[in-house]
């Protein structure tokens, strides 16, 4: 009987704690619709995915309330009846079988879907917002529904676990230790939220990872739970999948840290926790810390300025005067009245600042402009060549001219009715500094001077390119354009009391979008081939004409050698013939005879023939001299 209604007071706990938290989750969702911040939005995740997990806890109780009902019943029958057997095994308890098989597969299944959701959302909140900025309008009206929430979540979360102390209602710890840790992180949103209100510290990375860290090590640890249960050996008593220890260490940490203290005990092998000094700072814990937390109040009323920075001091919002005229603080220390009767605003007034407009995130590796150097670019419309070549004309007179630069843009425009436009992409680095003198423009007149400056220079660039030609703003007028758009974005800021000093600016990122990569490719290619063509004719014509020269001045040689050579034989055979001719005019005999045989000699001189003469045609022996003689020049003839 006293089981059956702790069983059903377990039930309805976990109903209302069921109830509650899908109450909590609309409660948050509707926040987060009003100040769309990625922090409440994840608390509404965290605050969802624990409907399930209450939602098995309200089936499990009420499963074990039937049972319970079912053996009551059975006991009753068995002491009207009697009962043949008397194990009680042998009875068949409906709901019993159906707790059996919600515990052994309806939780593990849950358990592994809840813990692969928590798994997955960390890691696409980790991808989504990798580089990006926490940006959302904080607003101090949330902050106050946010930490009434925390204490009606906290009073709820500790009446579970005051439940969870009895052995029937264990199980209800898990619930607790959620709804703990829901009020914990509910706490540090509205503690963040007032923060980025009063632009002090800014705490929502802080937050956000640590509620990203502490959703992943409960999804790891059901995970981890479950898997153990299937070496537990059968009839020893567990923990549910979903009492996690990590939350039961950040919702009940009373409870957590006598056990360290036997923990420390059992490391050091003695008791150390029964000695003076651990009792001393034991017992003098919560005033050491509260004079920690005193001291570090009072560190506010300092404020230290920097060699190149210059501050405001507030005495309740603001600025301390000196003869009617705000009071400028230079490098130094500085005392002030605590925080937040006292503030300090700090800035750095000579160091050079830059701004980029035109692109938005990280800036990636610079290879070529046919590639994409950040996560997004835009497209800046510009002039087409057909309009701007009188308003690039005008535009760039600015550096040699003393013309306002929007009077030349105002001509510029009014040299054309139709405007055909091109695109731009890429960013414009502005680089500027604060100038002191007008710091009190910069820190007073305008709540976000950067995103001031943002916008003229937009406004400005946009004004100047409407005007110039595509080509002009890529070629060589890059430099001159920039200055003129340096002066008129510091003459916007001058009319708008920015208080800054613009130093340079700079195009070097901009480039054609990158859709007409290919186009652009394609006419550098045409160039290249074209230019290849000339420088191959060139070589060709280097190579050929210089053989040609080559082979007409051998030619030319030969002949010269040849004319030479016939020339000096015509010569010797003319003296030749004169010389004959004289000798047969001596002797004309002897000449003819003299050639007669010179001529038998070079006819008969291959192959050799040899002359025998003997007398006896029947001698086989034959000698012969077989040195070569010389033949006399005059043979006895018998003359």
């Amino acid at each position: 009987m006293e089981d059956k209604n702790r069983f059903k007071k377990g039930f309805q706990t976990a109903l209302a704690a069921c109830l509650f938290q899908i109450v909590l989750a609309l409660i948050f969702y509707f926040l987060f619709t009003r100040v769309k911040s990625p922090l409440i939005l994840l608390e509404t995740f965290h605050v969802l995915i624990g409907i399930p997990i209450f939602a098995i806890f309200l089936l499990v109780f009420h499963q074990r309330y039937r049972e319970s009902l079912e053996k009551e019943e059975v006991e009753e029958l068995t002491k009207r009846e009697g009962r043949i057997f008397q194990d009680d095994e042998s009875t068949i308890l409906i709901s019993r079988v159906r707790l059996r098989h919600t515990e052994k597969w309806a939780m593990p299944i849950l358990g592994f879907l809840v813990s692969s959701a928590l798994i997955y959302v960390v890691f696409r909140a980790l991808s989504y917002f990798r580089g990006r900025p926490i940006d959302y309008e904080a607003n101090l009206a949330i902050c106050f529904p946010l930490i009434g929430l925390t204490f009606v979540i906290f009073v709820f979360s500790r009446y579970i676990l005051g439940m969870s102390k009895e052995k029937q209602l264990n199980d209800l710890s898990a619930m607790g230790t959620y709804l703990g840790v829901n009020a914990l992180f509910t706490f540090l949103i509205a503690i963040s939220i007032a923060f980025r209100y009063f632009n002090l510290i800014k705490v929502e990375w802080f937050v956000f990872y640590a509620l990203l860290f502490f959703l992943m090590l409960a999804g790891i640890e059901y995970l981890l739970n479950i898997l153990v249960s299937f070496y537990r050996t059968t009839g020893t008593k567990s923990r549910t999948f979903f009492d996690s220890r990590i939350y039961y260490f950040l919702s009940t940490p009373e409870e957590v840290i006598p056990s360290f203290s036997e923990i420390v005990d059992v490391q050091f092998g003695f008791r150390i926790t029964q000695t003076w000094f651990y009792q001393f700072v034991k017992n003098r814990m919560v005033p050491l810390f509260m004079l920690w937390a005193f001291l570090l109040y009072i560190l506010t009323s300092i404020v230290i300025v920097q060699p190149y920075e210059k501050a405001f001091i507030e005495f309740l919002g603001k600025p301390i005067s000196e003869k009617g005229e705000p009071k400028l603080f230079g490098p130094g220390l500085h005392l002030k009245f605590p925080f937040p009767i006292g503030k300090s605003k700090i800035y750095d007034v000579d160091r050079i600042k830059r701004v980029r407009v035109g692109v938005r995130g990280e800036e990636g590796e610079r290879v070529l402009w046919t590639e994409r150097h950040y996560e997004e670019e835009f497209n800046w419309i510009i002039a087409s060549q057909e309009i701007a070549t009188i308003s690039s004309s005008l535009l760039l007179e600015k550096a040699d001219s003393s013309a306002p630069a929007n009077e030349l843009v105002g001509r510029a425009g009014e040299t054309s009715e139709t405007v055909p436009i091109n695109f731009l992409a890429g960013a414009i680095w502005v680089y500027y500094k604060i100038n002191s003198a007008d710091l009190f423009d910069y820190a007073y007149k305008h709540s976000e001077p950067e995103r001031v400056l943002d916008g003229i220079i937009y406004n400005q660039f946009t004004k100047m390119v409407m005007n110039v030609d595509f080509f002009d703003i890529l070629n060589a007028n890059r430099l001159p354009l920039a200055n003129i758009l340096k002066e008129n974005v510091q003459d916007e800021a001058d009319k708008k009391e920015l208080g800054v000093e613009i130093i340079s600016v700079s195009f070097e990122s901009i480039h054609p979008p990158l859709d007409v990569a290919p186009s652009f490719e394609k006419v550098v290619g045409a160039m290249e081939k074209k230019e290849a063509s000339i420088l191959g004719a060139e070589a060709y014509s280097n190579r050929d004409l210089t053989l040609v020269d080559y082979a007409a001045l051998i030619i030319k040689v030969r002949a010269e050698s040849y004319k030479l050579i016939r020339t000096l034989e015509s010569e010797a055979r003319g003296e030749e013939f004169k010389k004959k001719l004289e000798a047969y005019r001596e002797n004309p005999l002897i000449f003819k005879y003299r050639y007669y045989l010179k001529t038998l000699d070079n006819s008969l001189i291959s192959p050799k023939k040899y002359i025998v003469i003997s007398p006896d045609s029947n001698r086989d022996v034959i000698i012969m001299d077989m040195q070569k003689g010389s033949l006399p020049d005059i043979f006895p003839l018998g003359l």
